[in-house]
């Protein structure tokens, strides 16, 4: 049974208008109108359906601006959506609403956005604008066990989300915020999303990224102060006190910023870069009896087909590699790794430019050289020269002093055999000496005091 003559002149204002109302019973009694059964209004707002409704005037005089909805509501919105719950309250004159589900169940907000957007909560406050010829949601704010899609890979569970249209659309879910994305977990203070730009930004996130660089099983685990997971190029950038753990690579920690790029193989995503800028700390347990630490100041960049980790220096600040009780400074650093029978291992280190190593405590040990090669499989380390220069070696413990094209140091029994390659010499030039006793403080050379 439809009522147009009778209800429409009562609907009609600027702003609100109800072009049609169809239900199996409707009564009338001057203020507010009650209809039940199959309940359908088409409204500026959308369609709007239930199976029982009041409409209702704020005074005697005026239109219906006030629309009560009860069990089974259905509202198909005009500019993009649906919602589905038990109750909506809706004030026309305030422009807000109020929504609750049915028992057990969640009200939902589906299609928000082009890019499948949508929304699920227990409770839910609405609020409207004027939207050209028709009514928008402008803002959305849902509590109690809030879910989220984005996509059609991003779930996230929140306390609460606020929903906003009012000029860039965007959802920002606060706190307990826990996304998943396939195999991904992560963990957030605050999640938000921003379809127009395909951006997610994640406040103190934490969590595990899948897969690793160099293992489909492992995956990446990371902390910092802020994220965004850019979806188009497929691009995390992780912001401020940044930790990252994974098996193959180590322990990264930067100060600033990481970059994670990823890129589809076979239809997976693989970690395809790692790139850092600012201080980064790169540690890794290359063998069994100690850790290795390489600090860089400039940027680090790990390729993943290549399997090629580089580290590079800035003006102010060297590479710092520190090598047990030893530590080396140089321009330029790069890590090379191989494909072992189980997983990716790091098969030899490079620092060039400038190489300096000094050992202060204990075994007071110095070097200069142009470059340095370490290979963990061999527990060996290669010092060399380049251009017609040589190496300067200093040990006091073995009472050592060499200047040679290349100088070998050979780990055997947890004890480092030392030898020197072409043109050795065991005594330094004057200059030579001079220029060690400026560079290391600590140096001490034969029949010498500090």
């Amino acid at each position: 049974m439809k009522y147009y003559a009778f209800i429409l002149p009562l609907l009609l204002t600027a702003q609100i208008t109800t072009s049609s109302i169809s239900s199996k019973k409707a009564s009338y009694d001057g203020n507010a109108l009650v209809l039940n059964g199959n309940v359908s209004l088409d409204h500026t707002l959308g369609k709007l359906q239930s199976s029982s409704a009041r409409l209702q005037k704020e005074g005697k005089e005026g239109p219906f601006s006030l629309i009560f909805l009860r069990d089974d509501v259905l509202i198909t919105l005009k500019n993009r959506g649906k919602i589905s719950c038990a109750t909506a309250d809706f004030d026309f004159n305030a422009m807000k609403g109020k929504l609750i589900p049915a028992l057990g169940k969640a009200i939902h907000f589906t299609n928000l956005h082009a890019d499948l957007l949508s929304l699920s909560s227990q409770e839910a406050e609405i609020e409207f604008a004027n939207d050209s010829d028709s009514i928008k949601i402008s803002k959305i704010q849902a509590n109690g066990v809030v879910h989220a899609q984005y996509g059609y890979d991003f779930f996230l569970h929140a306390d609460s989300a606020l929903y906003s249209n009012e000029t860039i659309p965007y959802v920002s879910a606060s706190p307990n915020c826990k996304l998943t994305h396939k195999g991904d977990q992560i963990t957030a203070d605050k999640v938000e999303f921003f379809p127009d730009s395909s951006k997610i930004i994640f406040s103190t996130p934490k969590g595990n990224v899948k897969p690793s660089a160099f293992s489909d099983q492992e995956g990446i685990r990371f902390s910092c102060n802020k994220m965004i997971w850019e979806k188009a190029p497929q691009l995390l950038t992780l912001l401020g006190d940044v930790s990252v753990h994974d098996e193959s690579i180590g322990d990264i920690h930067c100060d600033d910023e990481v970059e994670l790029m990823q890129h589809q193989q076979e239809g997976k995503w693989i970690l395809s870069s790692v790139t850092t800028k600012g201080k980064t700390e790169l540690s890794y347990q290359l063998n069994a009896d100690f850790k290795h630490l390489l600090v860089c100041y400039g940027r680090m960049h790990l390729d993943q087909k290549k399997l090629l980790l580089t580290l590079e220096s800035t003006k102010e600040k060297p590479i710092e590699y520190f090598h047990d009780k030893m530590k080396l400074c140089a321009d330029y650093a790069q890590l090379d790794y191989i494909q072992g029978e189980q997983k990716v291992l790091p098969q030899c280190l490079s620092l060039t430019g400038n190489v300096r190593l000094s050992a202060e405590q204990n075994e007071k040990r110095c070097a200069l050289a142009d470059q340095f090669h370490y290979y963990p499989a061999e527990e060996k380390m290669i010092l060399s020269s380049k251009d017609g220069s040589h190496v300067l070696f200093w040990d006091e413990q073995q009472q050592l002093t060499v200047s040679a094209r290349e100088v070998h140091i050979s780990r055997i029994n947890k004890k480092d055999n030392i030898k020197g390659v072409g043109n050795v010499r065991f005594a330094f030039s004057s200059a030579e000496n001079d220029l060690m006793k400026k560079l290391f403080p600590f140096y001490r050379p034969k029949g010498g005091s500090l």
